[in-house]
């Protein structure tokens, strides 16, 4: 078992309540004095009492009877997911237990929450008052945890209080709680000791009684720094005093700890030193662990010894069995050893790694292993530990640790390859990625692992895929068998990730009944908790599958189900995104435009960052839909910029040419025909072609793809010889692979083509065929994304012969378009003012800006001003389309 992935007790430990220490009463009473502050931070370097200060406060809350918790942050939890195990640790211990539980009728759907909203939630449901604690803080870099924590206490309900102990700064938002008077700042001047708090420091040390002016001078010379207090005292037990001060006059307070830290080291007895040089080495230590690397049998009386004497030794939990060293003090010892003695600096370590290793604490290994250089250790302990990181979403740790150890030691261990090659590939790092699947490719099959093979050829096909080079993960996982009842643990995931793409690939292809199959593959390697992660994928191949089928309520009723907060399937990010893009199509076409908006804007970032091409635009594309039909055209056009410049950055031309060709159908929906003309005819050649045989489509590209654009765009505007068989060829295809939305939106342009060339039963026929199929699967708004032109045949095409459920649904369907017209039309109405309908009267009976100036009296100037407000208000971009939204809402 791996044991790094457990939750360290310490972690959530508070200091214990030393009597040697001076309590920092007039601190505690000055916070205690100002309840509207939310957040109090004690910044300062180290050695200023901050652990101290915050285990004062933490103990006089608790005293208080108020709800307390604490987490002493280290570089593990720059990792988004596991930082969030510690979060649910710390609220979860002052939670009642039925508030652990879920509740609510599970007919009873909602949204999922962001992060932020989740923890916030949580701790407002305590009810009583809760204090947080968070020490170390400085260990935290990476944007999207300090982004968290910036979010929550922004937002922190008012029965939460939290204070944070770091050695740098926060980027926690400081400014605007500064300004909100939501924040304490206590810095080095706040923190040192008063001369009061320095004579009662000294009180304690009885052997060795000081003046008032022997007082001031130390006082002075430390300035109040409690770490140069200590070393004081400790010195002053084994020293003359008049020596130690006047060798001292002139040194900063800094360098009087090097100081006085090298003359304690020097008055202990040389095993004493040894044992310190050796024990220094480790951020955390126990008896067991000091043995392995002094060689001595007695390290728990000895670490007992050193706590007695107060030489900056900490212990961290409550059974006595693990200690720290003040990391002042701590890493003077390390820079000494390390000068003195390189060669057994870097065998401690190796000692250490050793001992870690052997008790399957591989993380720990690693950071020793590393620092000795044993980089065969390190890989070693990696491959063994990256494994339950991956599957459980903790990919930001794997990243980071890989970047510590050269990667041509990486490069040995292909085991070790394939598992950072996840880690990358899920995180996006696309040029980090690549020398790892060149590795691969060329990878010799490893004769201890039977399994390495096919792993090898999943992780490619992985790669591949968040690349858009479909072809060649498809070839991948040609003829691998992915159902084995027995696999277990990282083998599972893999599995359950090929499965997925397996199941992807018969989406592709309209195989249906096997891409189920395989979906329930994956499904079966997903339960348990083996891969949380990748069981979002999983139903988000589930509902879309449902949904190309023409199951419209099943997709919508699954999107729902999964969207729960309290799913335990997407309860991480990963998960959740992909759940969240494949349910935002069936959202929008059971016109639930509420929960679609909230969904896609509380899981946006999320969003842009997907490991996949289609999951990312199948989010995109009907949110940006929605914003049309509410007439937010600023907001569509906003997210329709964002989805190319995703396109860019993630070098997916595919998704560059979805963009495009939505851009020209929003075009050609607004009635600007020779604009939409114009932006195809500029499209360069990589955006016109087909990026794929006709054998499959991915699945965005089933709803909207090239062959759609480019036949709606011939049908408005200019045809072709082959227009009319390539459309027929196309329904074909669409009806014989069972990809109902497109069928249906293919034969919708076919009666458009068709009334066009006048012929009208032949118009009526294909809009009939549509439309059923409409009516039978449940689509609306596939209907009502052709535009204007499709609204005007549905009314003139209307016919009292057709049967009820289909009159019924085409009502249904312009109920949805007259409700959306009423809405823009008094929006409009109200906004314009008598001055700019004049001027969109006078634009609609073909006026210049020269003529309209002409009829009202002002300059050209002023007729371009009011065009732009115009414009803005109508949400229109050109002349052609504010004529035609005005006449169509009957304005002009």
């Amino acid at each position: 078992m791996n044991r790094s992935s457990e939750l360290s007790p310490y972690k959530f430990q508070a200091p214990k309540q030393d009597p040697g220490l001076v309590h920092r009463s007039a601190l505690i009473e000055r916070i205690a004095q100002r309840p509207i502050v939310q957040c109090i931070v004690a910044q300062a370097p180290a050695g200023h009492g901050k652990t101290t200060l915050l285990g004062q406060l933490y103990h006089h809350s608790k005293a208080a009877g108020i709800a307390t918790s604490w987490l002493r942050i280290d570089d593990a939890d720059n990792d988004f997911n596991r930082l969030l195990l510690h979060l649910n640790e710390m609220i979860s211990q002052l939670e009642v237990p039925d508030a652990r539980q879920t509740n609510g009728n599970d007919h009873q759907y909602t949204v999922p929450h962001a992060w932020p909203d989740r923890l916030i939630n949580r701790l407002q449901e305590i009810g009583t008052p809760v204090h947080l604690f968070f020490d170390d803080f400085q260990s935290i870099d990476e944007p999207d945890v300090e982004l968290l924590f910036r979010e929550v206490i922004r937002n922190c309900p008012e029965n939460t209080t939290i204070y944070i102990g770091s050695r740098a700064i926060p980027r926690i938002g400081i400014c605007e709680l500064q300004v909100q008077q939501r924040i304490e700042i206590l810095r080095y001047d706040e923190l040192k000791f008063s001369l009061a708090e320095t004579q009662t420091f000294f009180s304690y040390n009885k052997n060795s009684p000081l003046s008032d002016d022997d007082l001031h001078i130390i006082y002075n010379r430390a300035e109040g720094w409690p770490a140069a207090l200590q070393l004081f005292r400790l010195t002053l037990s084994s020293h003359p005093l008049a020596h130690s001060l006047n060798n001292l006059e002139s040194y900063t307070p800094f360098q009087i700890t090097e100081y006085l830290s090298n003359n304690v080291l020097q008055r202990q007895a040389p095993e004493i030193q040894d044992f310190l040089l050796k024990s220094a080495l480790l951020p955390k230590l126990n008896a067991s662990l000091c043995e392995a690397v002094t060689g001595r049998s007695d390290a728990q009386e000895v670490l007992l010894e050193i706590e007695q004497q107060g030489l900056f030794l900490n212990n961290i939990d409550h059974e006595r069995r693990w200690f720290q060293f003040h990391g002042l003090f701590a890493q003077y010892l390390k820079e000494h050893l390390q000068r003195r003695s390189p060669g057994l600096y870097k065998r401690v370590h190796k000692q250490a790694a050793e001992w870690f290793f052997d008790q399957e604490l591989y993380e720990e290994a690693m950071d020793h292993a590393i620092a000795a250089t044993d980089f065969d250790l390190a890989t070693c302990a990696m491959d063994l530990w990256a494994t339950e990181q991956i599957t459980q979403a903790c990919l930001h740790s794997v990243e980071r640790w890989a970047a510590k150890i050269p990667v041509d030691a990486i490069f040995l261990r292909p085991s070790l390859v394939v598992k950072i090659t996840w880690a990358l590939t899920f995180l996006r790092r696309r040029t980090k990625v690549l020398p790892y699947l060149k590795a691969l490719k060329e990878a010799k099959a490893d004769g201890s692992d039977p399994n390495f093979e096919v792993e090898r050829k999943i992780t490619m096909a992985v790669v591949e895929m968040s690349l858009d080079n479909l072809n060649e993960a498809f070839d991948n996982l040609d003829k691998i068998d992915t159902e084995d009842h027995q696999a277990a643990d990282f083998w599972a995931f893999e599995l359950g990730a090929a499965s997925n793409i397996q199941a992807f690939e018969r989406i592709a292809r309209g195989n249906f009944a096997s891409a189920r199959y395989h979906i329930a593959v994956g499904r079966n390697h997903n339960q348990g908790n083996r891969a949380p992660f990748l069981a979002g994928y999983n139903t988000g191949l589930t509902v879309t599958s449902a949904y190309l089928q023409g199951r419209v309520d099943e997709a919508y009723q699954r999107s729902l189900r999964a969207l729960q907060t309290t799913s335990a399937n997407i309860d991480d990010s990963y998960a959740a995104v992909a759940t969240v893009c494949c349910a935002l199509y069936p959202l929008y076409e059971r016109d639930d435009c509420d929960s679609a908006t909230k969904v896609f804007e509380q899981y946006h970032s999320e969003i842009n960052t997907g490991l996949l091409l289609d999951f990312v635009a199948c989010a995109y594309l009907p949110m940006i839909r929605i914003y049309d039909a509410q007439n937010k055209i600023d907001k569509a056009d906003a997210l329709l910029e964002t989805l190319e410049d995703i396109g860019i950055s993630a070098n997916w031309p595919r998704l560059r040419q979805l963009c495009a060709w939505e851009n020209i159908r929003r075009t050609i929906i607004n009635g600007d025909l020779p604009l939409a003309q114009q932006l195809a005819d500029q499209l360069p050649e990589a955006l016109i072609c087909r990026p794929f045989e006709q054998r499959f489509h991915p699945f965005a590209g089933i709803i909207e793809d090239v062959e759609i654009g480019q036949l709606r765009l011939q049908i408005h505007c200019k045809e072709t010889p082959d227009t009319e068989s390539t459309l027929q060829s196309a329904i074909q295809q669409a009806q014989a692979k069972n990809f109902v939305p497109r069928e249906i939106k293919l034969r919708l342009l076919s009666a458009l083509f068709a009334r066009r060339k006048k012929k009208t039963a032949q118009a009526g026929r294909e809009l009939k065929t549509a439309l059923t199929l409409a009516a039978d699967y449940g689509f609306k708004r596939t209907v009502i994304d052709e535009g204007p032109a499709i609204k005007e045949l549905l009314k003139s095409e209307l016919s009292a012969q057709w049967p009820a459920n289909l009159t019924r649904h085409v009502n249904e369907i312009l109920g949805l378009v007259t409700d959306t017209d009423h809405i823009s039309q008094s929006r409009i109405l109200e906004s314009l003012t008598a001055r700019e309908l004049q001027m969109l009267t006078l634009l609609a009976k073909g006026e210049t800006n020269k003529g309209i100036a002409r009829h009202l009296f002002v300059s050209e100037n002023t007729v371009k001003f009011h065009l732009k407000n115009i414009f803005q208000k109508m949400g229109v971009h050109t002349r052609t389309q504010a004529i035609s939204t005005a006449i169509s809402f009957n304005i002009v």
